[in-house]
């Protein structure tokens, strides 16, 4: 089937700067067992979609070869604003599937030939030459996901997933190469195999982006492989699905990481976004000034930018109420600025 919805607007923009996400597929090969996407639907067991290429081709023309027309999607803005693309919200787009199907690699020439700036998230190991052929260090950066350093630890949650050290490897081979390379260290599961993964790294990436597991008390695939838990350090945020550590283990986790390294760390928890040590936790706001129109009107930016003036950001004007779960849509909303001013405003109640 034709995954028809590759390009979004997650409903994480209300906090979030990396929000505006592309899949080039709908399930992952991966099979990573704590994976909410994989195990909310589309997974291995469910078969898997992939996007029509000419579905992204459409969108770039209707922003950039059709600038005289005004389209109401608010895609279309965001394209024409340049925000960057994040590849591999749902899905990793350089799976096994890639290298028959070669639709990321269609989507790199199309970003090359708009010269649009992308992040592109994956646990992979190696690209082969002619992706290399095609990238560009100045509009592709990479975010390779790795959640500890020993191979025994790692085989219990990512069976399909290449080791800790091709990753480790590959990410050195991206910054050889000249690219921006960061480390999602997610989901932070064993404190020690974190260190062990940020002291062999120290120095030789540019970003490290850090977020707790997440255990969905609805999703029974997820909750029986980590149970069972110690409760006692688990809670369930109000109106939230999933149970998280207590945000006092999270913060000295955070603190202990940082004392090992001077590279920049986001902090990818929504409790934490405050010990961010960048305006957006996935650390867009360093890679270089093509990736400069990120999201910034958000709650993560107002509260690590320390003189940020929120008249002057740039906002997405169209209808956003498509994007966001039925139960979180608001009589009376409907932008990207309504939404998120009440999401800060609930959060500074909050406080």
């Amino acid at each position: 089937m034709t995954y028809k919805y590759p390009i979004q607007l997650t409903q994480q923009f209300r906090f979030c700067g990396n929000a505006f996400r592309i899949d080039m597929y709908r399930g992952c090969d991966f099979g990573c067992n704590y994976c909410f996407a994989n195990n909310r639907g589309g997974g291995i067991e469910k078969g898997f979609d992939s996007t029509d290429v000419t579905i992204i081709e459409k969108l770039f023309e209707k922003a950039f070869d059709k600038k005289d027309i005004n389209y109401k999607d608010v895609r279309v803005e965001l394209l024409r604003h340049k925000v960057p693309l994040h590849l591999g919200g749902m899905s990793d787009p350089f799976q096994k599937r890639e290298w028959k199907q070669h639709l990321t690699l269609e989507l790199l020439k199309i970003s090359k030939k708009y010269n649009y700036p992308i992040i592109m998230s994956t646990k992979n190991s190696f690209l082969p030459e002619e992706y290399f052929n095609v990238l560009d260090n100045n509009i592709h950066a990479f975010q390779i996901s790795l959640m500890g350093y020993d191979k025994n630890f790692i085989s219990k949650y990512e069976s399909n997933a290449p080791s800790p050290q091709d990753r480790i490897d590959f990410m050195l081979e991206l910054k050889s190469r000249g690219f921006w390379v960061s480390l999602r260290l997610q989901p932070l599961i064993d404190l020690d195999q974190a260190k062990k993964l940020v002291i062999e790294l120290d120095n030789r990436i540019d970003y490290i982006t850090i977020e707790h597991l997440k255990i969905p008390q609805d999703n029974k695939n997820i909750m029986k492989v980590f149970e069972p838990i110690d409760k006692t350090k688990y809670y369930r945020p109000s109106s939230l699905r999933n149970l998280e550590l207590l945000k006092s283990i999270k913060e000295n986790n955070i603190n202990e990481i940082k004392k090992l390294t001077d590279i920049k760390i986001g902090c990818g928890d929504n409790d934490l976004h405050y010990l961010s040590d960048s305006n957006n936790c996935c650390g867009i706001d360093t890679i270089n000034k093509n990736f400069d129109n990120w999201l910034k009107y958000n709650y993560t930016y107002f509260v690590t930018c320390n003189q940020c003036d929120k008249n002057s950001l740039w906002i997405p004007k169209g209808n956003v109420r498509s994007f966001l779960n039925p139960d979180t849509r608001k009589i009376g909303l409907s932008t990207y600025k309504d939404y998120t001013d009440a999401y800060v405003d609930k959060k500074n109640k909050i406080k």
